[in-house]
């Protein structure tokens, strides 16, 4: 998919398993919160550009889904939740 990169790629895979409820791994349950970096720069910084491209790219995958009216607004209203 043209000007998805592997940040981008990477930050989906973590929140689409939160968003399709997957159970969390117990392994390293930690890898959720720096999907697309943290606040305070470790593991690096926050990449606003992907967290923008990730919300927008998941706001048009549901848009685009064939979800009946509620099933599709409670899916943004998810999405919503990480701005």
């Amino acid at each position: 998919m043209k000007g998805v990169g592997p940040k981008t790629i990477r930050a989906l895979a973590l929140i689409s398993e939160l968003i399709y409820g997957a159970p969390a791994s117990t392994h390293d349950p930690a890898r959720f919160s720096f999907a697309h970096g943290g606040k305070d720069g470790i593991p690096y910084p926050v990449d606003k550009k992907t967290y923008t491209q990730s919300i927008n790219y998941l706001s048009q995958a549901v848009n685009k889904a064939k979800l009946g009216y509620w099933e599709k607004l409670h899916a943004l209203r998810r999405v919503q939740n990480f701005l």
